[in-house]
């Protein structure tokens, strides 16, 4: 016997007596331990969700310091080309200042020539009645001197100007440069403060995720020894019930006989199968839409104790034309399909939400394991197979491995 068929066997061998105190405590127990390990894995997801956005603001925050430091080097290049430039108007500053006491210093000695030969005064050399053609020579003269202190007076104070200028700008390009590169080093501080605090934000909800992962796989641990558990219960109670059966046999016999010779008056009919369609909802939004695999007439109602006695009826018995077509109620995957005792040739097919719909006492078996079956396909073909004495299918809707009743499904 194989795995799968091993895990069919325990999801068909449902509680007997759901009753029974141990059975229930426990069930309780191992529901409450499922809704907590949910609630903690809604938790981790949340946290992991936040803990992507704060990689993601870190993220963002080392983007923005990664172009705050390139624009610091673009600064500091920039530094360097104005420092260039502060040198270069230096250097030009103290030339101008070079060339103004350059200038200064003919000035002083051309004034000095004059003063020294006494020709300071033109009117004075025309009324000394001196010789009239060297008078005329040191008027031309006086003349020529005058242009050139003129000239070298002129050229001084452009110089002085531009010297005064020169000092201005390079005094603004400094300071311009030394508040552009604070503003700069103090929008980094900030950043990196950011950075250092998303770090801690991110270390924290780090090490919340690691503590919760090992909380649920704590859990987890848990659940699967109870579910163990709840299954060893299970099957004890389902072995009391097959002794107390056999100890009606002989009785459960004669009436079987006489069932078969009387065949059971049907409580219901069904005329309509299941058609194709298409629908991207998932199947629990199906409900009420429905329809049961196979035409026939409905021979028990789901709940009602067995004519035989024993367990109540988990299920549908739809008394059918033998090789009727059996057609899946809507889209799911095989994940049965293979003879079990007490069930004939059985298939299982999964609609997904712990959804399954079981087919059994089948003729033959059209689909196989895994297959992918779509609403109104045919599965298998109705005969009687496990010890039915009549010819049908018998059709079951199970949720999470217990049985809920197929006519809430229907329309």
């Amino acid at each position: 016997m194989n795995l799968r068929t091993l895990s069919v066997l325990l999801l068909l061998a449902c509680p007997l007596a759901a009753g029974a105190n141990q059975a229930a405590s426990k069930q309780s127990e191992l529901d409450a331990l499922k809704k907590r390990l949910q609630a903690l894995e809604q938790d981790f997801r949340n946290k992991q969700a936040t803990r992507k956005e704060a990689v993601d603001e870190l993220r963002e925050s080392e983007r923005a310091i990664s172009a705050a430091v390139r624009q610091l080097r673009q600064l500091e290049s920039e530094q360097q080309r104005s420092q260039g430039e502060l040198l270069s108007l230096k250097q030009q500053s103290d030339a101008v200042a070079a060339r103004i006491r350059d200038q200064q210093a003919h000035l002083a000695e051309a004034l000095k020539g004059v003063y020294l030969r006494g020709q300071g005064d033109a009117l004075k050399l025309f009324l000394n009645g001196g010789d009239p053609n060297q008078t005329a020579r040191d008027m031309r003269y006086l003349a020529h001197l005058s242009r050139a202190q003129h000239q070298l007076i002129d050229a001084l104070r452009a110089d002085l100007a531009r010297l005064d200028a020169l000092q201005r700008q390079v005094a603004q390009q400094s300071d311009a440069l030394r508040q552009l590169q604070a503003a700069r080093e103090a929008e980094q501080k900030k950043l990196q403060a950011e950075r250092q605090s998303r770090e801690q934000v991110l270390q924290k909800l780090s090490a919340e995720i690691r503590q919760q992962q090992r909380q649920i796989a704590t859990l987890k641990r848990d659940e699967q020894n109870l579910t163990l558990l709840v299954e060893r219960l299970n099957r004890v109670m389902a072995q009391q019930a097959a002794r107390a059966r056999a100890a009606q046999q002989a009785k459960q016999a004669k009436q079987k006989e006489a069932g078969a010779a009387r065949p059971r008056a049907p409580v219901a009919v069904n005329t309509e199968t299941p058609v194709p369609f298409r629908s991207d909802q998932p199947f629990s939004r199906l409900k009420g839409s429905l329809r049961l695999p196979v035409a026939g007439e409905l021979v028990n109602r789901f709940g009602a104790p067995r004519e035989n006695g024993g367990v109540s009826w988990r299920g549908l018995f739809i008394r059918a034309a033998q090789g009727a077509p059996v057609k899946a109620i809507a889209a799911g995957q095989v994940v049965f399909a293979e003879w079990l005792r007490g069930f004939g040739n059985l298939i299982i097919v999964d609609h997904g939400e712990s959804y399954m719909s079981l087919y059994s006492n089948n003729e033959s078996l059209y689909k196989q394991v895994g297959d992918r079956v779509q609403p109104g396909d045919t599965l298998a073909a109705v005969g009687n197979s496990g010890g039915q004495p009549d010819t049908g299918l018998y059709f079951e809707m199970r949720h999470q491995s217990r049985p809920i009743n197929p006519l809430e499904w229907v329309k």
